[in-house]
């Protein structure tokens, strides 16, 4: 098993360089010397003890991670790929929900900042993040996911997949079907990725000649994440009375779509046959449903690793100019999808 020394002695570099590159103060360090460190530890595949640190150190670093709520499947994935990541960094993850709630935020991130915790990724997609400026001022690092940059003048990173694009991907799918009237299904639209997909849905449907209706239900915002399915079977019991020409159905994300689905089952209205139904996320259980969910999925792992590389890099460097990485959805073409029943074969 390779040491400190080897990396050192393979890179020609002090053991003291190789622990500032494993412990992110490479902010002063020369491109080339950060490049033959970053090399030599690929080549013999060193990786840091942490039991050994820890022991060094007295604890382990952490970064915090805030999400609306685990009880919704989609953060609970993105967790587990966020504390991947942090721990092949050397980070710890301090995993917070907060119910999408501006107050609650600002607790916590204090909490952290107070505790000496200098890194957070916020998942809440919240509009603004005003709240938290002072904490920013005073030193937190902070991410934000499925949104991009503003003009509050906020110094955050950004990190997202391209949510107006998850939404072009469901309808054009759906009209390569056959569909030509698609219902977009939606709890309040108060969050940027929500907004985002529905404008991407509208957008594809206006340039294919297609229409595009939307029920948008919970509009004070009365169920949490944990209950977006609920959101969609209340969609069910609206829509099931009256489908009239509507033969497809998008649901803004994967639990709202499994609601949605069962719901209209519930009805009596069989999928595919009398309606589609697609969501957007890629969650593991849309493909254990029956029919298996049709999506457009996000690269949890890629947004997950892309979120600890910029959280790190910024506590390392406060004055680094906000930076983004958006990465492309791609649609998961499953079996509550087909052609409408007038145009099958």
């Amino acid at each position: 098993m390779s040491t400190i020394q080897d990396v050192a002695a393979r890179a020609g570099v002090s053991v003291s360089t190789v622990s500032n590159v494993l412990n992110h103060r490479e902010a002063r360090m020369r491109p080339e010397t950060l490049a033959r460190v970053h090399q030599a530890i690929h080549e013999l595949g060193f990786r840091p003890n942490q039991s050994a640190r820890m022991l060094k150190t007295g604890r382990m670093p952490m970064i915090g991670l805030m999400v609306p709520s685990i009880a919704n499947p989609y953060f609970g994935l993105l967790a587990r790929w966020v504390e991947s990541s942090a721990l092949e960094k050397g980070y710890g993850l301090l995993l917070c929900n907060t119910y999408r709630d501006v107050q609650r935020e600002r607790d916590y991130a204090e909490a952290f900042l107070a505790q000496g915790v200098k890194g957070v990724i916020l998942g809440s997609a919240l509009q603004a993040d005003e709240h938290l400026r002072p904490l920013v001022d005073h030193g937190l690092a902070i991410v934000s996911l499925d949104r991009g940059p503003g003009n509050d003048g906020l110094r955050r990173d950004y990190v997202s997949v391209n949510n107006f694009r998850a939404g072009q991907l469901a309808v054009e799918h759906l009209v390569s079907l056959g569909h030509r009237n698609i219902t977009f299904v939606s709890a309040a639209t108060q969050t940027l990725n929500r907004i985002a997909r529905l404008e991407g849905a509208r957008e594809a449907c206006a340039r294919l000649n297609s229409q595009l209706d939307v029920w948008q239900g919970d509009a004070e915002g009365a169920y949490d994440e944990s209950e977006m399915s609920e959101v969609g079977r209340l969609a069910a019991r609206s829509l099931a009375q009256d489908l009239g020409a509507r033969t497809a159905f998008v649901g803004v994300n994967d639990m709202l779509a499994i609601g949605l689905l069962a719901g209209l089952q519930e009805y009596g209205i069989q999928v595919p046959r009398d309606t589609s139904v697609m969501g957007i996320d890629g969650i593991y259980l849309g493909g254990y449903v029956s029919p298996a969910l049709c999506t457009v999925r996000q690269p949890m792992q890629e947004i997950a690793a892309a979120a600890v590389a910029h959280v790190l890099g910024r506590m390392n460097d406060p004055a680094l100019e906000p930076r983004q990485s958006i990465f492309e959805p791609e649609l998961m073409d499953r079996a509550s999808a087909a052609a409408p029943t007038g145009m099958r074969a």
